[in-house]
């Protein structure tokens, strides 16, 4: 059999090409959904994800080679068993589909020799699911072998019951921000809601690395740029000073000294002064050394000397 139609809870239809690992949608009326913007191709990859580490059990069909996963609000749900808690657990994937279900190969090695020896070099994974049993190293060599790009690191924590929600209908009366820690996600899911507010709240109660800022602003950016649907003037406003806001945080993990000032400089206003001083307070709970909490309280300074300037003026 060359290929394999099925049909999605939402009613589209799936036609998935075994041959090629590819994929057509429909929808219920026969309409394409197509695979890029400019409505070209119709043919999509079907995503191939490695899970790489001693925690991960994989439940695998034996009549296909293919799973079925969910997209909910532009976020794949991947489920998957948890050796050590012996729970089911979740990875959340950004996934920007307008469909309901995707399917994906799964693939899953104990370790780094096990991918190596049963992964072709030339295989390029969409997707690469590393949990902490990997080491730094190993990642480096999983990056160069197979140029993966999309490696998602799964520790362990708690915070799986946000999958859940993610299959429920009732998202928008639960306040996610308490039930996940995840905050890429549920930047996501706020951001496709314009549930602004949401944001802000993110970026001062999650402890957010830089890696977190660096994805948070990319979503912000995408929408500032129109690529999503054009945005309302009061929105546009206030996306702009959430990425500001983002990117202050994110200099101030870097501790770049040179784009801290030039913000305070360019970019502090009335409005968002009081942000900047609270996120600093932040980045000083983070770096306890005494150079650090010297040199941040040198920034709040400036902020201070920035607002009298900007009442003044």
């Amino acid at each position: 059999m060359e290929f394999v139609e099925e049909r999605s809870p939402a009613g589209y239809l799936i036609k998935i090409f075994f041959k090629t690992w590819q994929f057509l949608a429909f929808t219920g009326k026969g309409q394409t959904i197509y695979a890029d913007s400019e409505k070209k191709s119709m043919l999509h990859r079907v995503p191939l994800i490695i899970m790489v580490g001693e925690n991960f059990i994989i439940s695998k069909s034996y009549v296909r080679d293919y799973s079925l996963l969910k997209i909910r609000n532009g976020v794949m749900v991947l489920p998957y068993r948890d050796a050590r808690k012996k729970e089911t657990s979740y990875v959340f994937i950004i996934n920007d589909l307008p469909i309901d279900m995707i399917p994906v190969r799964i693939e899953s090695a104990k370790n780094i020799a096990v991918m190596v020896k049963q992964t072709d070099a030339s295989v390029r994974p969409d997707y690469v699911i590393v949990d902490d049993t990997v080491t730094s190293n190993d990642v480096v060599i999983i990056k160069n072998r197979y140029r993966a790009e999309n490696i998602i690191y799964i520790e362990d924590s708690p915070g799986s019951k946000l999958a859940e929600i993610a299959a429920a209908e009732e998202e928008s009366e639960i306040n996610l921000n308490m039930l996940s820690q995840n905050p890429v996600f549920l930047a996501r899911i706020h951001l496709r809601s314009m549930n602004l507010s949401k944001i802000n709240q993110i970026l001062l109660d999650f402890d957010l690395s830089a890696l977190d800022t660096e994805y948070i602003m990319n979503f912000i950016g995408t929408l500032l740029s129109g690529e999503e649907g054009q945005v309302s003037p009061k929105n546009k406003k206030i996306l702009e000073e959430l990425f500001n806001s983002f990117l202050f945080y994110h200099f101030l993990l870097k501790r770049d000294d040179n784009k801290i000032r030039e913000t305070i400089d360019s970019k502090a206003s009335l409005r968002n002064i009081t942000t900047f001083r609270t996120l600093i307070q932040k980045a000083k709970s983070i770096f306890p050394g005494n150079e650090d909490q010297l040199l941040f309280t040198e920034y709040d300074n400036l902020l201070l000397e920035k607002n009298d300037a900007l009442q003044k003026a």
